[in-house]
């Protein structure tokens, strides 16, 4: 299903709310390196003002789902007044349902 949003785990879905996910998916954009609270709000909330609670609200919500400080899992780092970072080890690789990019191929027996 393109375009769908989906943390697993295990190969099973954990639940975890919108604007988590937005800061997961900026934080691991940029692995290891600190991004700012501004930053981090500017991009989950375009157009709304938002203040710093509703960051620490949603940053608790996602180290929460990621299991972050459970048998020493070490997921999100926060640099005290500064922002968050990503601190995990990140495998990149290709979304489940991207589809490989092939270029035309004429059918058997024709040129």
């Amino acid at each position: 299903m393109p375009g769908k949003r989906l943390l697993s785990r295990d190969g099973e879905p954990v639940e975890i709310g919108g604007r988590a996910l937005d800061l997961l998916i900026a934080l691991l954009e940029k692995p290891g390196q600190v991004l700012s609270k501004r930053e981090l709000i500017k991009r989950v909330w375009p157009d709304v003002v938002v203040e710093e609670g509703s960051l620490r609200f949603h940053m608790n919500s996602l180290r929460r789902a990621l299991g972050d400080g459970e048998q020493g899992a070490r997921y999100i780092a926060t640099q005290v007044g500064v922002g968050y970072a990503f601190v995990a080890p990140v495998n990149r690789r290709p979304a489940l349902d991207a589809a490989p990019s092939a270029a035309p191929v004429a059918p058997l027996g024709e040129s």
